[in-house]
């Protein structure tokens, strides 16, 4: 499996896990500065690239969710 599989893996288990898009949408950009940020204080060792996964899936789900809230508010897609 390659790295990008392994992250899409990974989003899915986060989003099974936490309820997906409708939950991701309820954070703000410093909850997910935290969240990657806590991932990776004091993580080192065996757990490392797990960890790295789990962030790339975070990030992942940040810029959807950042995507999903532009395109709400867009103005030009009212006019569309």
């Amino acid at each position: 499996m390659t790295v990008y599989q392994e992250v899409q893996v990974e989003r899915r288990r986060q989003n099974a896990q936490w309820g997906g898009a409708s939950h991701d949408d309820q954070h703000f950009i410093s909850n997910w500065r935290t969240y990657i940020r806590d991932f990776l204080e004091g993580h080192r060792g065996p757990d490392y690239r797990s960890r790295m996964i789990a962030i790339a899936a975070l990030a992942i789900a940040a810029v959807e969710s950042w995507d999903r809230k532009q395109a709400s508010t867009d103005p030009q897609k009212e006019n569309s």
